[in-house]
């Protein structure tokens, strides 16, 4: 049997690994994040997400994706330039544009959510969903989309909130306000999602690193 201050460092050891596999991890999401705008593909042709984009990168993804409607989750910032920026290209482009403040670290309220259900039905496909750096408020609202509209299992939906996206509790516990929202919208509702798929049901939130609601 190896001593005890052997097993200890091989513990160490592990654990160093971990640390440093995260680290890695983050630091390409990092990378990619920035040469990417954060710009993913939630349901094809239907809704994309992103972080903060200036107005070259709005009027390229706008114009290869056909963007017909943007969601900005950073609320209305009338005085700022980059918001500015974002609703001339929107107007120059003919792109619908809806405001909508959230903050990642606050819980939403179910009226909240609905209101975000109730306006991305209607809102012109695609859409494109941003909030500032697009791993919290858009992760949690592309999961609302998933669940509630496009009738995806609220597990399968929870995956808008991943470390793929950027959302780490684990390194910023605030943000887990986005995973309690989701799972409060989940839990409180009941969506039929059409005739081809059945009616959504709550399994019960993942295990995820974070604060308590």
């Amino acid at each position: 049997m190896p001593p005890a201050n052997l097993k200890i460092n091989r513990l160490a050891k592990l654990a160093g690994g971990g640390l440093l596999a995260l680290a890695l991890a983050l630091g390409g999401y990092a990378c990619y994040a920035l040469a990417t705008d954060n710009f993913h593909t939630v349901v094809p042709g239907q809704v994309y997400r992103s972080g903060q984009m200036d107005a070259g990168d709005f009027s390229h993804y706008i114009q290869r994706y056909g963007i017909k409607s943007i969601l900005n989750l950073r609320g209305e910032n009338s005085a700022t330039s980059w918001h500015q920026a974002e609703i001339a290209t929107a107007e120059k482009l003919n792109v619908v544009h809806y405001d909508r403040s959230l903050g990642s670290g606050t819980p939403l309220t179910l009226e909240q959510m609905d209101d975000l259900v109730a306006l991305l039905r209607q809102a012109p496909k695609p859409v494109l969903i941003h909030c500032n750096g697009g791993a919290d408020r858009s992760g949690l609202v592309s999961a609302l989309y998933c669940f509630a509209i496009d009738g995806e299992k609220p597990e399968q939906a929870d995956k808008q909130l991943t470390i793929w996206y950027g959302h780490v509790p684990l390194i910023r516990p605030k943000v887990i306000a986005m995973d309690n929202s989701f799972w409060c919208y989940v839990t409180n509702h009941i969506v039929s999602a059409g005739p081809d798929k059945p009616a959504a049901t709550a399994a019960g939130p993942p295990m995820k690193t974070g604060p308590s609601p």
